[in-house]
């Protein structure tokens, strides 16, 4: 009897996972040879950013802001460096995200409406920016492992404090894993409290079910974060806090569950 299904559960799972999407300036020094964990998991190689502060110059430079966002020179920026004034003695010291707002990433600036600034306003802004380091010619990645290690040739130095952006993958969990549960906790609920095979359209039992399923994949993840290479015990953690939630809430729905109530039968002429 199929009470619930995995793509009910997933719907579930990619709103519980304790895995960010997306990981900003994560500092990691690297050591003159070898590999260096930065991440207990996969990670997209395409959003990889491996970038460091050369100095402390800020640079400078006047803004006509227009609407929507206002290009700055250069990019990414430094996190915190960003000063936008009314002119290049301080006169008005603008406020981020009261005035404005950035994105660090690409370089980019734009006016909130409920701030002080206006279109057409010429503005002074100073900021930092990283500079990017090249795959392949500085550093390599080992995206699958989340691994990094610099190049001897390259322009990272032995001890050098690098920071990284990058996404992660969540692969915790598969349509395989996903599939199993769903079969394992179908099966549960219907030895529990259907074994007639009577209500398999109840909202109840299919809710019972598909937590059911989600602490089984839960558990599954968790072991996995425990027995990997890269060995992470936090998000291990968090994972089997999760299962703990959701077997809680199957049982306390299945106790609860009561059949339909079925009134007796018209009478039959004999």
């Amino acid at each position: 009897m199929s009470y619930t299904n995995a793509d009910i559960v997933k719907q579930y799972l990619v709103a519980s996972s304790p895995i960010r999407d997306k990981y900003f300036d994560e500092p990691i020094v690297l050591p003159p040879d070898g590999w260096t964990s930065f991440f207990g998991g996969s990670v997209d190689s395409d959003s990889l950013i491996v970038k460091s502060i050369q100095n402390n110059d800020l640079l400078q430079f006047q803004l006509c802001l227009q609407t929507g966002e206002n290009q700055l020179p250069a990019h990414p920026l430094i996190r915190g460096s960003v000063v936008v004034a009314s002119d290049s003695s301080l006169a008005t010291i603008y406020i981020e995200n009261d005035d404005y707002v950035v994105n660090f990433d690409d370089g980019k600036l734009r006016m909130k409406d409920s701030g002080k600034l206006t279109v057409g306003q010429t503005v002074t802004v100073w900021y930092q920016t990283f500079l990017v380091y090249d795959a392949g010619d500085d550093y390599e990645a080992d995206c699958v492992s989340g691994q990094l290690k610099r190049c001897p040739a390259g322009r990272i130095a032995a001890g050098e404090t690098v920071f990284l952006d990058f996404s992660a993958v969540d692969n915790s969990y598969n349509d395989i894993i996903l599939e199993q549960a769903v079969v394992e906790a179908n099966g549960i609920v219907e030895s529990e409290v259907d074994p007639e095979r009577q209500f398999g359209a109840d909202t109840l039992l299919q809710a019972a079910a598909t937590c059911r399923a989600l602490e089984i994949v839960c558990n599954a993840a968790a072991t996995r974060e425990m027995s990997g290479l890269q060995r992470n015990d936090r998000v291990a953690l968090a994972w089997m806090k999760l299962a703990d939630r959701f077997i809680e809430r199957s049982r306390s729905l299945m106790r609860a569950f009561r059949p339909p109530f079925e009134g007796p039968s018209s009478p039959a002429r004999s």
